[in-house]
């Protein structure tokens, strides 16, 4: 016998498609008899058989499918190619699509988005803003909520947290009790640590940005605009930057939470696009102030020197 039927005279246009609400058929697990369920499009996005129901104002649509023992309820959406299965959950004005799958005890509620490839199981909880996408696995007991962002082959698992802006992505995992949050970027390696009361440790950098220390320096680039064989801020006109000698300034902000307050700013070569000349400078670990958004800030550095110029020189 089927738990629920389609109901043609209450029905909803999503994205040119028909959606119609569904009516139990029988009882089973919290659900009665009678009683009224969300949308879907047709019996492919609901399993006629186990437990799973789609409740309220929730929607199912596309070549998505809903079965096992899951539930999509308050103002979800699942649809695309995307499954929840299991025992998962999907609520609030959370969004499934795509490819993805959330299954096992994973849960995906508030504003959150998980699409693409992804993956989010076991016990893992995907909420508030935070965008699982690409190719990127949640699981274990892991947190990723606030505005995060975890995606491309990225995992994050254990009882690790991801939260504040923080984007983790690329290769990188993280895992154990590491804490993630901030502006934190972790694109390389892997990290285990929590990072959220010091952001220029050795291991959160390398896992930023790839790079190590030599003798407690690191080798680090920024952009400059090159003026008559002199190097000047690409954002403050006044600041030169003297080859050999050591630059610092005089007034910089302490938080570590701030990646584009004052201070000096460096990354890898590919981070920059503003101003015509590249340089390399030598930057002491103690003089570091925060890694954030794929920068480090500092007080100070060494120039070292000039990498090359997209002009000959600027007038």
């Amino acid at each position: 016998m089927k738990k629920y039927k389609l109901l043609k005279k209450d029905s909803k246009e999503i994205y040119g498609r028909t959606l119609y609400r569904i009516e139990a058929l029988k009882d089973f697990v919290n659900v009665k008899k009678g009683e009224f369920g969300g949308y879907i499009e047709s019996e492919k996005n609901l399993s006629q058989k186990g437990n799973a129901w789609v409740y309220g104002n929730a929607r199912v649509f596309g070549n998505a499918e809903v079965f096992g023992n899951a539930e999509v309820f308050g103002n979800a959406w699942v649809f695309g190619n995307a499954w929840v299965f299991g025992n998962a959950r999907v609520f609030e004005d959370a969004e499934v699509y795509g490819n993805a799958r959330v299954f096992g005890n994973a849960e995906v509620f508030g504003n959150a988005r998980v699409y693409g490839n992804a993956r989010v199981f076991e016990d893992a909880r995907v909420y508030g803003d935070a965008r699982v996408y690409g190719d990127a696995r949640v699981y274990g007991d892991a947190r990723v909520f606030g505005n995060a962002e975890v995606f491309g082959n990225a995992r994050v698992f254990g009882d690790a947290r991801v939260y504040g802006n923080a984007r983790v992505f690329g290769n990188a995992e993280v895992f154990g009790n590491a804490r993630v949050s901030g502006n934190a970027h972790i694109n390389h390696c892997t990290l285990k640590i929590d990072i959220t009361k010091t952001f220029k440790s050795i291991e959160y950098i390398a896992s930023s940005l790839n790079v190590y220390p030599l003798n407690n320096k690191y080798i680090l680039y920024k952009k400059v605009n090159k003026i008559k064989d002199k190097y000047f801020s690409c954002y403050n006109s006044s600041f030169e930057y003297k080859i050999g000698k050591v630059n610092k300034v005089k007034v910089f902000d302490t938080d570590i939470l701030e990646s584009c307050s004052s201070g000096l700013h460096f990354s890898t070569p590919d981070y920059w696009s503003e101003g015509n000349c590249l340089i390399a400078c030598g930057v002491h670990v103690d003089d570091i102030i925060t890694c954030q958004s794929g920068k480090i800030r500092a007080t100070k550095c060494k120039f070292l020197e000039e990498i090359y110029c997209d002009v000959e020189d600027s007038e």
